[in-house]
């Protein structure tokens, strides 16, 4: 069994008249955009699993119809399949990178503990006096931080 397109049939399989006779030819058309909502509700678990995203219904119809409508050069239902795996990483993406602002802020947290840390074994003034201050910038970034996470937290449970 072989699949092909009927470019690639005439560029490669009716150039050699012995292996033209091997193969019997079964035209398919292009799935109407119903028939590929049907396919994309049964690939739907699939990709649901693999990229860990719930995908809802509605996305489905629009993809097939959108897709059907602005993607050209290819056909259906692989276009519509490509959309909806594209649109599944995207939100995947988002969902596991924080916000450029809590990812600031948290990265000058280490850097104010790895400070603090070295501070804490020191005995002069002057660190004793950059330690004090460290400590109140690491508590005034922890109170900067908590409700930026649990906002974050909040909107990444929907």
């Amino acid at each position: 069994i072989g699949a092909t397109t009927l470019e690639e049939y005439r560029k490669y399989v009716e150039k050699d008249a012995a292996f033209e006779r091997r193969f019997q030819q079964v035209y398919v058309a292009e799935p109407s955009v119903p028939d590929t909502i049907s396919i994309l509700r049964g690939l739907k678990e699939r990709y649901e699993g693999h990229h860990g995203v719930r995908i809802q219904d509605r996305a489905i119809v629009v993809a097939a119809q959108l897709s059907s409508r602005y993607i050209t050069g290819r056909h259906l239902p692989d276009k519509a399949i490509d959309l909806v795996d594209e649109a599944c990483a995207n939100v995947r993406v988002q969902l596991d990178s924080q916000p450029e602002e809590i990812d600031n802020l948290e990265r000058k947290r280490m850097q104010l503990e790895v400070e603090l840390h070295a501070l804490e074994k020191e005995k002069d003034k002057a660190s004793k006096a950059r330690l004090v201050d460290v400590r109140k910038e690491l508590d005034d970034l922890r109170d900067k931080l908590q409700p930026l996470k649990m906002k974050y937290s909040k909107e990444k449970e929907r």
